[in-house]
């Protein structure tokens, strides 16, 4: 699925034959991050397989049986419809409560004052959608869509995997998870990584932009990285 790319990449795509290439060359940038939605709900539109896949285009793949952890927690139990994994930076677990606590605090006063946003304290217990995997019938069959709902109760037009985790839930559905450390050994995800090599939508603080500039440079550099840039056997 292509959103509008200007540059050399979508040439490269188009030369793959291995591949189903959709193009939307309507989309821009100032789009996101509602278009990426949209694009997998338009792919769902023509996907025939049984399991569906969204993937955010700064995520790489570490090892060749990526796919293995995801097959085995969505074939867990008769009702499991999608699985994947939480955030795979690791955190100081202190820090962490420390930062639930807060945010949930303050979401909450924000409530008190009259914000309708949903409010929950679980964390890390639905698969985020930079790599995860769903019954594609599921899906389907239920109506469902991967583009928040927006104004809808519960969360629903929440993004990040949320939106499409709770409406599987209020049909009945399971979403098994995966653990971090097994995720992190499987694929790499910069998160906003595109963020840091087009500046077309860089960041809201620029300290922050410069950081994710300087780490996604860093990751790029790694040995692994540049061995997959010149792995020829992708390009067939």
């Amino acid at each position: 699925m292509d959103n509008g790319s200007k540059d050399e990449s979508l040439d490269y795509l188009r030369s793959l034959d291995w591949i189903i290439l959709l193009e939307r060359p309507e989309e821009k940038h100032t789009n996101w991050p509602r278009n990426v939605f949209t694009a997998w709900d338009y792919g769902l539109t023509h996907a025939t397989g049984d399991y569906y896949i969204t993937m955010h285009s700064d995520v790489f793949v570490r090892a060749d049986d990526w796919l293995d952890p995801m097959l085995r927690e969505i074939n867990s139990h008769p009702k499991a419809a999608a699985s994947g994994a939480w955030k795979l930076h690791l955190e100081n677990p202190v820090y962490v409560f420390q930062k639930r606590v807060t945010r949930y605090m303050v979401k909450k006063i924000r409530q008190l004052l009259g914000s309708k946003k949903h409010v929950e304290w679980k964390v890390g217990h639905y698969p985020r959608d930079y790599c995860a995997m769903y019954r594609r019938d599921i899906i389907v069959e239920n109506g469902l869509q991967f583009t928040p709902i927006q104004g809808a109760e519960g969360g629903l037009g929440r993004g990040g995997g949320y939106s499409i985790a709770a409406q599987l839930w209020n049909a009945g559905y399971q979403t098994p998870m995966i653990p971090v450390e097994e995720m992190r050994s499987k694929i790499a995800h910069i998160a906003h990584g595109t963020a840091a090599v087009r500046k077309e939508k860089p960041l809201r603080y620029e300290r922050k932009q410069k950081k994710l500039e300087a780490r996604t440079a860093n990751f790029l550099a790694q040995q692994w990285v540049k061995n997959l840039e010149q792995d020829q056997r992708l390009d067939r």
